[in-house]
């Protein structure tokens, strides 16, 4: 079942046009096998067996906390970069 993690513990950022996501007090078993969901309120990250995680990305007030031009860089990238703790791996889109 997938881990909602708390917007303090969650960065959304674009660098270099490659959209990062850093989980802060998480740890994965493997960088293998991940996907994910974009969506304006929320992001899902999957992974193999029952590891995954639901991110905010909307607070209470409405504010987005992904940068301006997340979407884009996700859609030009088609992947999105995860940091989890010492683990940095690399989510497909699910579908």
């Amino acid at each position: 079942m997938a881990e909602h993690i708390a917007p303090d513990r969650v960065s959304f950022e674009v660098d270099g046009g490659t959209p990062t996501v850093t989980l802060s007090d998480v740890e994965v078993s493997t960088d293998e096998g991940w996907t994910f969901l974009n969506r304006a309120t929320m992001v899902v990250v999957d992974g193999p067996g029952d590891e995954g995680f639901l991110l905010a990305r909307m607070t209470g007030d409405g504010t987005d906390l992904a940068p301006e031009g997340w979407d884009d860089a996700v859609d030009a990238q088609g992947e999105l970069t995860v940091v989890a703790g010492s683990t940095s791996f690399v989510a497909t889109p699910a579908g």
